[in-house]
């Protein structure tokens, strides 16, 4: 095996030269899109050492090294209530009537979201599927707390005790295990990251959304190498065109502290209709109880629906599995701890030392959809309402794959979503302008419905769309891209002579770098002369008193490539006689 040059072979004593470089002779470019995910996750932890990972930087690669060290996605809880006034269910018809919130009516009932107000719907997990559904690869993630109440395990939980229920999504402070804002301050610590995505900041309220979303601007733009995604405030409720317009102006309102970054956001709507959530994701726990509520309703709608069907020790089968699943007596068990029937003999109890309580809630899950239809019904509209999804997380992943298919210099726009059936909300050509195009600047990059291809991104602007210089997203990733790059070179000359020879060294690494990135694409010009120019040296870029300083200065032009945002089509036909 051939040896270093750096490192010869020591055969006898002696002194020996070994040649080091001095300065580096290269650079290379950084990630162009590394998103940093901030939300709330199952658990935090190392599962090879127990340790708490929450309001820590962690690199993940995969779905599965996320579900390792932070869970699966959160348990929803959904309500079978009676209309007012109740009538007697038609199990024949479908759920027909729906509302806001994704209340859904069959015949005299309704299924809604459990505790009378919309809850957290904690969607990190869910986001992480649809990023790596679009394209994504590589990311990090920050936990800012577990999404059962707010609680802070160590470790993964064996079964959560039943007395544990969802928390609240909250911006919170800086301060550790404070919320969004806590997240986000761990993630400003973290190198490496260009893009910062909070898909739950969207379900805060006015004030704590616009803390949270200009604080995701304003480090953006302090540390100048990341962009930040941002859904619209309450935006999977933005069905109409008039609620997408009420969330626009909010947003608005939400940034305009953080107006001097506006280059380094970019805003997508409307919500997507995804199709991340399978039917098998849901289980019959989504209907059962909270620790005050009552499953005596769901229980009726089932056992009505076993009568009507079944006799005899088929019947007895069928409601045994339908106590077990909704027990009337609150001895049974609440939130999502076991669940079993008083008569042993009737449903297998949970025995934890003979299975998983998931492998026997799936199993019961399983018995009662292949006994009640209606279960199905209810359980397919929970699964679309979960499907109800911000943009950001399919839009983050989307970056990534048009920077490793076409570079970063490209629009990451005319991009049909994976795994998004549609837009929540459908957008026209005379309505897009207002939103892409408004007077102030603050664009938004709608998602529109198109034949044949399903959701597509169609437009690539930042939040500073009057900006001549950094109106489209590609040239702000692009600056962040090329600054970046070459800042991290350039560390391996500091402390070296600021001299000719120095400024002549880093005048060439730059330049061979830049010719490199002309010739993929990443600049335009027909010579390398037309697409950038480096320049560093005293009277060029330098005084006498920044070399007595220590400063110096490199400066370099580039010609960046905008995007053929509207395409003109001029016909002439020629008239003969």
């Amino acid at each position: 095996m051939p040896h270093e040059p750096s490192k010869p072979i020591r055969s006898t004593p002696g002194a020996y030269l070994a040649r080091i470089e001095a300065l580096g002779s290269g650079i290379v470019g950084v990630a162009t899109a590394l998103p940093v995910f901030i939300g709330y996750t199952q658990f935090a932890g190392d599962p090879a050492t127990g340790e708490p990972l929450y309001l820590k930087p962690v690199a993940v690669a995969s779905l599965g090294e996320f579900t390792a060290r932070f869970g699966g996605p959160a348990v929803p809880h959904y309500a079978v209530a009676p209309v007012a006034p109740p009538a007697t269910p038609d199990f024949t018809a479908l759920f027909t009537t729906a509302g806001p919130d994704f209340e859904v009516e069959y015949g005299g009932f309704t299924l809604a979201p459990a505790g009378g107000e919309e809850p957290a719907r904690f969607n990190l997990y869910w986001q992480l599927c649809l990023f790596f559904a679009n394209g994504g690869g590589s990311c990090v993630v920050v936990s800012v707390g577990s999404y059962w109440a707010d609680r802070f395990p160590t470790e993964a939980p064996g079964i959560v005790p039943g007395d544990w229920v969802p928390g609240a999504i909250r911006a919170g402070s800086a301060a550790p295990m404070a919320g969004l804002l806590g997240g986000l301050a761990a993630a400003g610590e973290a190198v490496g990251p260009t893009i910062i995505v909070i898909p739950e900041a969207c379900q805060l309220g006015p004030g704590d959304y616009a803390s949270v979303a200009a604080a995701m601007l304003e480090q953006a733009g302090t540390l100048a190498d990341r962009v930040a995604i941002l859904d619209l405030p309450d935006c999977m409720a933005a069905t109409t065109i008039d609620a997408l317009r009420a969330a626009q102006e909010a947003l608005w309102t939400a940034i305009a502290l953080a107006a001097s970054h506006l280059s380094y956001g970019v805003a997508y709507a409307p919500a997507l209709q995804a199709a991340i959530v399978a039917d098998e994701d849901v289980l019959y726990t989504s209907l059962v109880a909270g620790a005050e509520g009552d499953n005596g309703m769901v229980n009726d709608l089932l056992t009505t629906q076993a009568v009507q069907s079944y006799q005899g020790e088929g019947l007895a089968s069928v409601q045994a599995a339908i106590a077990a699943a909704f027990p009337l007596d609150a001895s049974f068990g609440t939130g999502n701890g076991p669940r079993y029937s008083l008569d042993a003999s009737a449903y297998p109890p949970f025995d934890p030392a003979r299975e998983t309580l998931q492998a026997w809630q799936g199993a019961l899950n399983r018995t009662l959809l292949d006994a009640l239809p209606l279960l199905g019904t209810v359980l397919r509209l929970v699964a679309a309402a979960m499907n109800v999804a911000p943009p950001s997380g399919a839009l983050a992943g989307v970056w990534a794959a048009c920077d490793a298919e076409a570079g970063l210099w490209s629009a990451p726009a005319n991009i049909a979503l994976a795994q998004v059936s549609a837009p929540i909300c459908l957008v026209n050509d005379d309505q897009q302008p207002g939103f892409t195009t408004p007077l102030n600047g603050m664009a938004i990059d709608i998602i529109r419905a198109q034949m044949g291809r399903g959701a597509v991104v169609w437009g690539a602007r930042t939040l500073d769309g009057n900006s001549d210089d950094y109106r489209y997203i590609q040239v702000r990733r692009t600056i962040i891209y090329v600054r970046q790059s070459i800042a991290t070179a350039l560390r391996a000359y500091a402390d070296a002579p600021n001299d000719r020879a120095t400024w002549a060294a880093v005048t060439a690494a730059i330049s061979d770098f830049l010719t490199t990135f002309w010739q993929q694409g990443g600049l335009v010009g027909t010579t390398a002369s037309e697409a950038f120019t480096v320049s560093c040296g005293l009277g060029l870029t330098m005084t006498p008193d920044d070399l007595l300083e220590g400063r110096m200065t490199v400066a370099v032009n580039l010609a960046i490539s905008h995007p053929a945002e509207y395409i003109m089509l001029s016909v002439v036909q020629s008239m003969t006689g």
